[in-house]
């Protein structure tokens, strides 16, 4: 990829939209920029990363890897973030995150993002906000798919056994 890496600053976009030019140039301080190909994978379902990732152009797709089929779980698109979970609550990456398009992020450790909060709180907040409305957009898009699930086998049944 002959790109070059936007940077060193954060742009205004996504989540970190609403920080002052200031507060996202501190916070790019705080991470590195990277470059990413078709087929690369970021975050490997299985495995602890620790690190918050946002993205700055380009396509990736979380996917979920289950008894022996991939399941498309989303797009990942410019200004949005991928491994918050991992960053809040380090473990297993519940998915994996693979670029589909030559994709530009930005990668912060859990040190850094806990050092950034303490050393500008106000800045902090709205980026903790901003990650947590994440968090929440995506289990609410994962409650709805599990419910539609679930209708669409208790539909299933009804069929099989001839009941309404």
């Amino acid at each position: 990829m002959t790109e070059e890496l936007t940077g060193p600053q954060l742009p205004a976009v996504g989540l970190v939209a609403d920080l002052s030019r200031e507060d996202r140039d501190t916070l790019s301080s705080y991470g590195e920029f990277h470059l990413a190909n078709p087929g690369d994978v970021l975050i490997s379902q299985g495995q602890s990363h620790g690190k918050l990732l946002f993205i700055l152009s380009g396509l990736l797709h979380a996917v979920r890897r289950d008894s022996g089929r991939e399941v498309l779980l989303g797009p990942i698109h410019q200004g949005e973030w991928v491994g918050e979970l991992d960053l809040f609550d380090p473990g297993c990456a519940v998915c994996s995150v693979v670029v589909i398009e030559p994709v530009q992020y930005w990668a912060i450790t859990r040190a850094d993002f806990e050092q950034f909060l303490n050393s500008y709180p106000e800045a902090g907040v709205q980026l903790v906000i901003g990650v947590a409305s994440t968090l929440g957009r995506r289990l609410r898009g994962v409650t709805k798919k599990l419910m539609d699930e679930a209708q669409m086998t208790a539909v299933r049944a009804a069929l099989l056994t001839g009941n309404d």
